[in-house]
């Protein structure tokens, strides 16, 4: 019978045994199937998205290009060698799309060596910045009206593919530049400039804008009015062609002190009168820049105008005047909302969401002090009576001034730069 009992007893134990190693088992491989999503997660390189379009916008560009360049030699003697243009938009475009099928090879695979030698490091940014090169050179020289690959000379777009395709390749490398430095260095760049407001953005944007116009135009006059090239200069044209050239210059110029001026001298406290010259400064240049871009719309997207084909000109010379029309509208809501809190001589009504507990507690001191301070007749009014009155008085005025000292600091500014 002890035999037995010790028989049962060890094949309890055993199975008890087996039971725990395989729920311990099954325990290490649901941990393990877990886990490995999360690291093939953090394999994943944060600009595929990037690189993917890359790729694909490039591989349609190396296309075009190769179908440009073929279509321009058609009209060119043999013996004549490729223009040094043609070569160039070649080799910059042909580059890029090696780069990128290489660097997605690589991720694809083999994630862990791409993980330990190319993203976040020196190597990826050093990438991203020559894909960013070669993208912008694919973009000057596809859009040149001088080289007729994606433009004709009159500036509109003569090849869709190569022009579209080229200016999605250059989006995207910067695209990527722009996700390294979020991802990797910490300076993510929207953010910075959403935190100082639209209009900041909108001057960072026309930065760019004005210099495209400004570069487009002078394409265009390169093009056509050069006298080494051209006998025959039409007038109107060139004339237009300059006052686009012009246009970009100042608006970029103007755009560029304006962020300068915002980055530098601007501050976040009322004292001073640096915010009110920098506003008074970007109302006026807003409302000039207006006029300007609005002449430069008229007269560069007419008929005889170099803008009237659509191409780089066209679309930039709209934005510019969409930007500073934005921007002149912004100026106009603050100066009024400014001008209104003069005239009535108050801060502007605070929000309730914000200020609601603040003035609950204003009005509780200031009922307390007050039930204080008249006491019933039915109590004799002595002297700890008279010392509770006073320091319930002295409480609800420091309450007071310290309340309205919040709003004046917090609402007593008008804008993005804090004008008083």
């Amino acid at each position: 019978m002890n035999e037995l009992n010790s028989v049962a007893s060890a094949s309890r134990t055993s199975n008890g045994s087996n039971n725990d190693a395989y729920s311990s088992t099954s325990i290490a491989s649901a941990t393990t199937s877990s886990t490995r999503p999360r690291a093939l997660a953090s394999l994943k390189s944060p600009r595929r998205v990037w690189y993917c379009a890359l790729f694909i916008s490039s591989l349609i560009a190396m296309g075009s290009t190769f179908e440009a360049v073929k279509m321009q030699r058609r009209y060119t003697a043999p013996t004549i060698p490729p223009t040094p243009t043609q070569q160039w938009s070649v080799a910059s475009i042909t580059i890029t799309f090696l780069l990128t099928f290489l660097t997605l090879s690589l991720q694809m695979a083999s994630p862990a060596k791409a993980t330990k030698y190319l993203h976040g490091t020196k190597l990826e940014l050093g990438l991203i910045l020559l894909l960013s090169g070669f993208t912008c050179s694919s973009v000057g020289t596809a859009t040149n009206p001088a080289s007729g690959m994606a433009v004709n000379a009159s500036g509109g777009v003569s090849f869709g593919n190569l022009f579209y395709s080229t200016w999605a390749s250059f989006i995207s490398a910067m695209g990527a530049l722009l996700s390294f430095l979020r991802t990797e260095r910490g300076f993510d760049v929207s953010s910075e400039l959403s935190s100082r407001g639209n209009r900041f953005r909108t001057w960072a944007i026309l930065i760019v804008v004005a210099l495209i116009v400004m570069g487009s135009s002078a394409s265009c006059y390169d093009a056509k009015c050069d006298e080494l090239y051209n006998d025959i200069r039409p007038v109107k044209y060139c004339r237009r062609a300059a006052f686009g050239v012009s246009a970009g210059c100042i608006g970029c110029v103007a755009s560029l002190a304006v962020v300068a001026m915002r980055l530098s001298c601007a501050t976040m406290t009322l004292e001073g009168r640096a915010n009110r010259t920098i506003f008074i400064i970007e109302g006026i240049l807003s409302v000039v820049l207006f006029c300007i871009f609005g002449f430069a719309v008229a007269y560069l997207t007419s008929e005889k105008g170099p803008g009237a084909p659509l191409g780089n000109l066209y679309y930039s010379s709209w934005v510019a005047f969409a930007l500073t029309f934005f921007v002149a509208t912004s100026c106009f809501e603050e100066f009024q909302a400014a001008k209104s809190m003069i005239l009535l001589g108050r801060q502007p009504p605070p929000q309730e969401e914000q200020y609601s507990d603040i003035e609950r507690e204003r009005e509780a001191l200031n009922s307390d002090a007050n039930s204080i301070a008249m006491p019933d007749e039915r109590i004799p009014y002595d002297n700890d009576n008279a010392s509770i009155a006073e320091r319930g008085d002295s409480q609800a005025g420091q309450s007071t001034s310290a309340s309205s000292g919040f709003s004046q600091r917090v609402t007593g500014s008008v804008g993005e730069v804090q004008i008083n």
